[in-house]
């Protein structure tokens, strides 16, 4: 797909790095047709959620570190990453900002909390993008580009039957506000409001579309 594409033209033989460990956004990513490398970032995510006037704010911060930690540690390799993306992914509902559950009973609260209701899927993207990349005769190594996704997303009713069901796959574990729209927890959604790939844990038309206006020298900062 993007690979015979402009932009995989100007990536041709460069490193495209996802900053993450998650099979789901390796999933999505794998979708352009370009090559990537996952790289996980070891930023410990600790950052004071009260210390952010909006979520927005808190997943792009979150994101923009991510991709600032490995892109520092692969600066000394041999060949240098040309692109590298960090993500974070946060659910909010109330003013409640729900990120992975810590155990089972947090895994409860927040299903209990989100059953029924509408709530809202953020989600923050930083790229460390090679300045050689967008303009040669720059000295600098990196420049940074962010953009951020937003979707609406509605639970139906969760019974208890269901919920204890559905904790029981171990699935919520991992994922922010404790369920997978992709997976078994795409029994619980009853219909969402904008990107679905955003649910998931990656915005894949708005990055691709981000992607092209950076190496065609449309996007500024």
């Amino acid at each position: 797909m993007l690979h015979t594409t402009a932009i995989g033209r100007a990536l041709k033989d460069k490193r495209l790095i996802l900053a993450s460990s998650s099979p789901r956004r390796k999933t999505v990513v794998a979708k352009t047709g370009l090559q990537f490398e996952c790289v996980p970032s070891t930023f410990e995510e600790n950052l004071d959620k009260r210390l952010f006037p909006s979520p927005i704010d808190y997943v792009l911060e979150n994101s923009r570190l991510k991709a600032l930690e490995v892109t520092e540690r692969l600066e000394t390799e041999v060949v240098v990453p040309s692109v590298v993306v960090g993500c974070d992914t946060v659910v909010v509902c109330d003013g409640n900002l729900l990120e992975k559950p810590k155990d089972t009973e947090d895994a409860r609260r927040m299903l209990k909390l989100l059953s029924g209701r509408t709530h809202f899927v953020y989600t923050g993207v930083s790229m460390a993008v090679d300045i050689k990349l967008i303009d040669e005769e720059h000295t600098d190594n990196y420049k940074y580009f962010q953009f951020h996704d937003v979707t609406e997303v509605l639970l139906g009713d969760i019974s208890q039957e269901l919920m204890e069901s559905y904790i029981a796959t171990g699935e919520p574990f991992d994922k922010a506000g404790g369920y997978g729209i992709q997976d078994y927890g795409g029994v619980l959604v009853k219909r969402i409001s904008g990107c679905y790939y955003n649910v998931v844990g990656f915005p894949l038309y708005k990055f691709c579309s981000k992607l092209q206006d950076i190496l065609s020298g449309c996007l500024t900062g």
